[in-house]
């Protein structure tokens, strides 16, 4: 009998743990070794899934490594996500960084230049590279090394209230659908009692997803190149704006104070989401929901931005062979094909894509994610530069008040761009 890669994964990991229930003789004992003599180590991984029953699912997915690494111990160390990338340098001032650590894309050109993370081109490079899915590798890449291996991957899509679409007579959009096709769809579901709306058709298009459907973004995701004053990002934004203060298919902030996911709520046709809402909608929502990718805006088809999760090992750990040996189980090996059910997290390895059709709360087209993650659509939209946390600060301060004003935008993004350039030395 034949078995697929997947299948040999798997039966790897429930093997081991059938052999650890069994007392195959790698119990440890109180003189901290295995029965078979192995030291035990303690490999510390740092998160930022501090809630009780996310920490719960994580440990479930390393447990199954203990249990084939038995004289491994995995201790899971936590900090909140707006303070992550602060505590990352504080810790590393006091050496005492975990062996691994989950990575954020906005720290993680600043943790390379400070020479944190664990260069690992060489170790990927032995693997079968062949088996991630396109795009996957090179979210971990910084000036063309590999620093961190990426564990889960997926994208906003757009979510859409069929019950809506049924009772106004518009067809479901198409995977394929355009800027256009949105903006129509939209006004027809937008419905107004006198000058109040009562239902918009989009609770929220962020602007960096829409710059990313129309083919660009504030800076090159590669050379960290402003693009702010690019004609088709200026033109995005424009229309980013027009959403709100032309068309109000969107609403206001003073339209949406006080209120929270006006999509769940009924009060909006569309929102932009993610796998990771799913299940909310499934089990809260009153009506029936599904989902398409992002629309297109440029020549360059359908494209969304990467929302993923990568991990990196400590250039200063004590044990490099174990936390690899981990990374590689997480990003590569059994991990693989086990987080999809225990944490409803996308697998990044083409023999477990169709994982995602069995996420919770999966809707009728689940399918067009697994088509997104398979044809390389869903790409990297921000650079690993030191300053990009200032620059976009910066960026999103300037459209929010050009939004909020209701101002032309594009005389305000060219003095931006030229600013950005000279201050933060960008090209």
């Amino acid at each position: 009998m034949k078995f697929g890669k997947k299948a040999l994964y798997s039966m790897a990991v429930i093997g081991a743990t059938l052999l650890a229930a069994c007392g195959s003789g790698a119990a440890t004992d109180s003189s901290g070794q295995t029965a078979n003599g192995e030291d035990t180590i303690t490999l510390k991984i740092m998160t930022w899934n501090n809630n009780p029953e996310g920490t719960k699912k994580e440990q479930e997915i390393l447990d199954a490594f203990t249990k084939e690494h038995p004289n491994v111990k995995i201790e899971q160390i936590s900090a909140t996500y707006a303070e992550y990338n602060e505590r990352v340098l504080t810790m590393a001032a006091g050496g005492n960084l975990p062996d691994l650590l989950w990575v954020q894309p906005s720290g993680f050109g600043g943790f390379v230049e400070n020479g944190l993370l664990t260069d690992l081109t060489d170790k990927v490079a032995a693997l079968d590279t062949e088996e991630f899915q396109p795009g996957v590798l090179e979210l971990g890449q910084v000036d063309g090394a590999q620093y961190a291996m990426t564990r889960d991957r997926s994208t906003v899509q757009i979510g859409y209230n069929k019950d809506m679409f049924d009772e106004a007579g518009i067809p479901y959009p198409e995977d394929d659908w355009t800027m256009d096709e949105f903006l129509e769809i939209s006004k027809k579901l937008t419905v107004k009692e006198g000058e109040r709306t009562v239902q918009f058709g989009i609770e929220n298009f962020y602007l960096k997803e829409l710059l990313t459907a129309y083919g660009t973004s504030m800076l090159d995701p590669v050379t960290a190149a402003v693009k702010l004053d690019d004609p088709q990002t200026i033109e995005a934004i424009a229309f980013s704006q027009s959403l709100v203060n032309e068309y109000n298919v969107q609403p206001t902030g003073a339209q949406q104070e006080g209120l929270s996911n006006l999509f769940l709520s009924g009060v909006a046709a569309m929102r932009m989401t993610g796998p990771w809402d799913w299940i909310e909608y499934e089990k809260n929502a009153d009506f029936e929901f599904d989902v398409v990718p992002l629309p297109v805006g440029s020549d360059k088809g359908t494209q969304s931005p990467a929302a993923y999760l990568p991990i990196s090992i400590n250039a200063d750990t004590e044990y490099p062979e174990e936390a690899w040996e981990l990374l590689e189980f997480l990003t590569y090996g059994g991990g693989q094909d086990i987080q999809a059910e225990i944490a409803s997290a996308v697998p990044v390895v083409n023999r477990a894509a169709d994982d995602v059709l069995s996420l919770a709360g999966a809707p009728d087209n689940a399918q067009s994610l697994v088509n997104q993650l398979s044809d390389g659509s869903i790409i990297l939209n921000t650079p690993y530069h030191p300053a990009v946390s200032e620059v976009e600060s910066k960026i999103t301060a300037l459209i929010e008040t050009l939004n909020l004003n209701n101002t032309p935008v594009e005389q305000p993004l060219k003095k931006l761009a030229e600013d950005l350039r000279k201050e933060f030395k960008l090209d």
